[in-house]
Formats: C-alpha cells, structure tokens, sequence
C-alpha cells in the first residue's frame, strides 16, 4: 500500500505500517489477496480486497497524518471492488459469500477515525455489486452474476433469471427521507436494464457481467464485462456438444466483446436506453433445431448501435473496467486479452476435454467471430484500451490502444480525475517479464499519470 503526493510527485510506500502494528494486522495483511477498492472519506483512508478463503479485508489510515488506523476482517463478504462519496456519505459494494457470489450489499460507512470500520447496509441485491456512482441524485449499481453453480443451475437452457442476471440497479432518492442512503432503503432499489435486453442467448447471458459506469451530460453511461471463455464454458457444459465440428461452433458462436449503453429517466414512463457500441444480431442456440440435435443461427438484438461495433472495434476488448469523467470528457478503460489469449485456448481446451487442434480455435475465436458480421477488421494489438467521448453527442475516440507505452498492461483497472488529470491503475499479471536487458516490456502493476489529453 502507498501514497502518492500530486504536489511533490512522490511516493511513498505505507505496508510496513501495518506489518509493525501487531502480528494479526500483519496476518491480515499476508492473507489479503490484493488491495481491490480504495476510499477516502473524512480524513479516512480505506483499502481493502479479498482475503485467502471467502472474507474481505478492510485497512485504515489517518489522510492527515499518514497514520495507520488498524485493520479488520469482514468474514461474510467475500469480495469488494469500488467505493464512492455520494452526497455527505461515502459507499461501498460488496459481494457476499465465496468471491461475492451468493449475493450483494451497498454499505455506507458510518465510521471515524476512532471507528474506522463501522458500515450499515443500505442495499440488499441480489448479485454482487461491480461498481457505483452518482447519477442525478440517485446511487446507481453495476452487478456480476451469481456463482458458477447457479449460473449452471437446474434450469440451464431456460430464460435468464433477472434476479442474479447482470443489472444496473437504482437506489431510492438520496435526499428522500433522512440525509442520503440509510437501512430502510436497502430493500427499496429499482432493477433498471438488465442484459438480457441485449443477448438474444439465454446461456451466453448468464455470463454477462457489468462494470464501469459513469454520469456524463444528463446521461448515465456502462458496459458489459465478459471473463474470456466463461460463456463458451458454461455452454459447453450446459449442451455438451456431439463432436468437435459441434465444439467449433459454440467456439465461435459464444464470444463476445464489450457492448457500452446510456440511459436517462430511469424507472419512469419516460425511460430511455440506448445501445453506443454492439451489434443488431447476435448468435443464439436453439437446442430443439434439426430434431433435438441443435443449431446456432443469428438473431436480434432489436437495437442499432448509436456509433459503432462492439469492442469499439477491437474484438479482444472484453472488460468495460473503468469509466471516469475529468475535464468535460467521459473516459473508458477496458481489458483486451488478446495477449493472453493462447495460452487461455490451450488452458480451457485442456479443461473442456477438447482436442488440442481446437485450443487454437479458442485463441482466434473472438477475431472469427466478428469477422463473420464485419468486411474489414483490425489486426489485434496487445495491450488495454483507452477510449474518450468528447461529448455526448460524438463517438469515442481512442486515446491509446497499446497498454499506455506497455503492451504487457492489458487492461486500465481503475481510474481517478484529480481536475483534468487522470491516474491510471494498470493490470499487469505479467511479472515475470523482469529482465530490462531484453526487448520485451517489463510486467508488473503500473500507476500512470495523463494530462493535457
């Protein structure tokens, strides 16, 4: 864990703060899986993530001397990803159970420099909670799916359930009753979108996840999150196919990028969603074709993309990780798993059972698949992307698309606007690439900072 002071451009690393405060901080510290959400509140400092097993770890520090406050683990949360101040009150989502997958809760922490670890919930899900903002008075909620048992549960092939369905969620007013979100509001939130209102696939849908999201120009904007192979797994296993002529075509058939939506008027007559970036036909499996041994054919999403593909062209975007706004433009952070995507195909031909001629089919899938529906696309760059709508009335335009200077960082996890300027969380699990003699970027996490864009 670190500082970073914008005045002086220095960073200063806190971790032996906590390794010194007591031997079950320090435990807490070596069991905690990574530092996933941070926020600051009330000269608070939270950073926390999942911890080895099935509970969330929470660390405190004092914002004004730089102090540890202590640490404390949450052992029915199994995952958090994002806090926001909303109003006089700072929020978080959670997950609950093993990696949040049971069910999920917004907190609003309710704590002090004395009590660094007091939270109420304020809402009651049904998936876990992704990512949250404020949108025209109102807390708005990303989710994830539930768990892998109930994605595959007994009614595979059937309509996707709404209720653990990835979802935007709306809170009640923040201003209704007492001063922002409070436990009698936790029942009280609204399902907005889900993505089934996209996905023509009932099973593909299921693995849908949200991610960032983003109040810009009167609109609220997000995108969908696709864990590389997880719909092709979950089909696989739900309608086992015959052979691997039948195993290639639920390849190509399941992949998808990232589509980006916006909406105003939620939850009233006058509700409006419009699809930015996606695709007006999709592949769905029907398993009753060609007497009960099934068929893939393309079918409706019944919209039309505002401004482009999904992906934003980019075939291997498969993650919207971040959205931000910072001096008047939206910006979005994705994950492009283009290069990873070889040995993922190996990984999961192995997994599935499938012959070895089939990992390279996984490795280009997205690529075939979206070549099927375009006349021309890009050769794949490695690295994650970054995007910038300028207004709301004119596409995005790419601000980098090679990792920011790395093609190792494959994904912008997170993004904070300080003003104009942007700081950049870079995912990079490739830290193995450690040697700086040789013509290869070195891996690890990267903190970028970018302004004057």
């Amino acid at each position: 864990m670190y500082t970073y002071d914008t005045r002086a451009n220095r960073l200063t690393e806190k971790t032996d703060l906590v390794k010194a405060a007591s031997t079950e901080d320090a435990n807490r510290l070596q069991t905690t899986a990574g530092i996933r959400a941070a926020g600051n509140f009330n000269g608070v400092a939270l950073l926390g993530g999942p911890a080895l097993g099935t509970s969330v770890n929470l660390f405190a520090f004092d914002t004004d001397t730089g102090a540890f406050l202590g640490s404390r683990n949450f052992p029915m949360y199994g995952n958090i990803r994002h806090f926001t101040v909303a109003g006089d009150a700072l929020y978080a989502g959670v997950g609950v159970g093993a990696n949040g997958g049971e069910r999920g809760n917004v907190l609003r922490w309710t704590g002090s420099k004395s009590d660094p670890f007091a939270f109420t919930v304020v809402a009651n899900l049904p998936a876990q909670a992704a990512d949250l903002t404020v949108h025209q008075g109102r807390l708005f909620v990303t989710t994830w799916p539930g768990s892998d048992a109930e994605l595959a549960g007994p009614t595979a092939g059937s309509a996707a359930p709404t209720t653990s369905i990835a979802a935007v969620w709306m809170s009640p007013p923040l201003a209704s009753g007492a001063p922002g979100l409070n436990p009698e509001d936790a029942d009280g939130w609204q399902q907005v979108w889900n993505v089934s209102s996209y996905e023509p696939d009932p099973v593909v849908a299921r693995a849908y996840a949200l991610g960032g999201l983003a109040s810009y120009g009167g609109f609220l904007y997000w995108g969908t999150m696709h864990v590389p192979m997880k719909a092709t797994t979950l089909h696989m296993t739900t309608y086992p196919p015959a052979d691997d002529a039948a195993a290639q075509a639920t390849i190509q058939n399941t992949q998808r990028s990232i589509s980006i939506y916006r909406g105003r008027n939620f939850g009233s007559h006058f509700q409006k969603v419009e699809l930015l970036y996606g695709a007006t036909e999709l592949p769905a499996y029907d398993p009753a074709a060609n007497g009960g041994a099934g068929a893939w054919a393309l079918q409706p999403t019944h919209q039309t993309p505002k401004f482009g593909p999904p992906g934003f062209g980019n075939p291997y975007n498969n993650y919207t990780w971040k959205m931000v706004v910072a001096g008047g433009k939206l910006y979005v952070g994705t994950m492009d798993w283009s290069y990873l995507a070889k040995e993922l195909g190996k990984e999961t031909a192995a997994e599935l059972g499938l012959s070895p001629a089939l990992a390279d089919d996984l490795a280009r899938a997205p690529m075939d698949a979206a070549g099927m529906r375009a006349s021309a696309l890009p050769e794949a760059v490695y690295g994650g992307d970054l995007y910038a709508f300028p207004s709301p009335t004119k596409a995005a335009t790419t601000v980098d698309n090679t990792g920011l200077g790395n093609y190792l960082n494959y994904g912008i996890r997170n993004m904070v606007a300080d003003g104009p300027t942007l700081y950049l969380g870079m995912a990079n699990p490739m830290n193995l690439r450690a040697d700086p003699t040789d013509d290869v970027p070195e891996g690890g996490w990267e903190l970028i900072r970018l302004r004057g864009y």
